[in-house]
């Protein structure tokens, strides 16, 4: 496996003028596995830059497109990755994107502007806004249990859990394993059928067991989002996919978006996900959907991006108290903590003017990574269709380099919520 870590990142950086000579390599990562999962670890983060001084003049809107192209040419030789996409937002609009490379290793079909990419644990945020809508209608509280929505669908449901509450799920409070004992991870890898019934057994097994960690403590839990999504089922009556594109996807304009591997592995109609250059299709069993296994086009993640930073359509999707909800961190948490909410991490950075909403993405076979700055209404998103810690070192690296030729600061070291000691890239949590 080729490493980016240090020299292609470098080169990326160097080619943009980013580099800065005080700043320390990563390590490179141990081989890579095959197996989707997500294992985070805690929440912490160093500390942020002291300094953000412009490093260069803030680029225009005028020409976006081709200087975020430019940018992605370079990660894409320089880490030997089969393809990227990127858009920038700034004052409530996409002012551009582009899409760079092919949708296949070994094959010469581009990669298109509106071709969809897998964002993996991103999909939390989208969950989060579902779980809002719900609560602005009357059907959820922040304080619905488990077993007050779920206790006529689960006959069995242990007694530490039962009253875990929709905000304790959200946050990552609920003390849920974050995928499950592997008996129960392998029977929901290898489960057929309907999502919901898929979804509604991979719970069940899940919450009739011990809580991992005390209710209350922070664990990183995509179980604890298939819990929310098989609770927005019961409540609503469909399924959560469907809930998700009339209810959240549909109102903000978003049209590409869908679940699972985007490409087809029998033609190559869009970005095949690939494994160390070579492409693999295993992905997370749809029972954890409502965690990480949305794709979208790189222009619409921008729309939801945008959506976050503020800007509501019309009519407004969220009640202005529960748009502020999902995004606040619960109780004090210190500078150098990165802190959860409701489908997103809250790094403190000086050059986002407070706490960023940010969060990464990653079934093995994709990489994905988005930065917003409510504080400058400004943001980032970039997505890659490889798995590797080479493509996630781009991914950081495009991000730094996107804030500071469009946002005029020299972010530093972004410190993302990548774990870089889990050799496939996962969020810590």
């Amino acid at each position: 496996m080729q490493t980016v870590s240090v020299a292609a990142a470098a080169g990326l950086l160097v080619f943009l003028g980013w580099a800065s000579s005080n700043r320390a390599p990563v390590a490179p990562a141990a081989p890579s596995q095959t197996v989707p999962t997500s294992t985070p670890s805690e929440p912490v983060q160093a500390q942020e830059p002291a300094s953000t001084t412009p490093a260069r003049p803030i680029a225009s809107d005028v020409g976006a497109d081709a200087q975020i192209r430019a940018i992605l040419d370079s990660a894409v030789k320089s880490a030997k990755l089969p393809a990227m996409s990127a858009a920038v937002i700034r004052n409530g609009r996409v002012i551009g994107s582009a899409a760079v490379g092919v949708r296949k290793m070994k094959d010469a079909t581009a990669v298109l502007a509106d071709d969809p990419f897998h964002l993996g644990n991103c999909t939390k945020a989208f969950t989060g806004v579902l779980i809002g809508e719900l609560v602005d209608a009357g059907s959820l509280r922040w304080d619905s249990t488990i077993a007050e929505v779920l206790g006529r669908e689960i006959g069995s449901i242990h007694p530490d859990l039962a009253g875990v509450t929709v905000d304790q799920l959200l946050r990552h409070r609920s003390g849920l394993l974050a995928r499950g004992p592997s008996e129960v991870w392998i029977a929901a890898q290898r489960a057929k059928g309907p999502a919901t019934d898929q979804r509604r057994a991979y719970v069940e097994a899940m919450i009739s067991k011990a809580p991992g960690k005390p209710v209350g403590q922070y664990q990183y839990s995509n179980a604890g989002y298939a819990v929310l999504g098989l609770m927005a089922e019961t409540i609503a009556g469909k399924p959560y996919e469907d809930l998700l594109q009339e209810r959240v996807l549909k109102p903000l304009g978003i049209t590409t978006a869908g679940f699972g591997q985007a490409g087809d592995p029998k033609a190559v109609s869009a970005p095949w996900p690939h494994l160390d250059g070579g492409p693999s299709f295993t992905d997370n069993p749809v029972c954890v959907a409502p965690g990480m296994t949305l794709h979208m086009s790189i222009g619409d993640w921008a729309k939801f991006a945008n959506f976050e930073l503020g800007h509501q359509p019309t009519p407004p999707l969220l009640k202005p108290e529960t748009f502020k909800h999902l995004q606040e961190l619960a109780g004090q948490v210190k500078d150098d903590e990165m802190g959860y909410a409701c489908g997103w991490f809250r790094p403190l950075r000086a050059w986002a003017g407070g706490r960023a909403l940010h969060h990464v993405g990653s079934n093995t076979v994709n990489f994905s990574e988005i930065w917003l700055a409510p504080a400058k209404d400004f943001g980032v998103v970039v997505a890659c269709n490889e798995g590797n810690p080479d493509a996630a070192d781009a991914c950081e690296a495009v991000c730094a380099a996107l804030i500071q030729r469009f946002l005029g600061v020299d972010p530093g070291p972004l410190e993302s919520a990548r774990d870089r000691r889990n050799p496939v890239s996962k969020p810590k949590g």
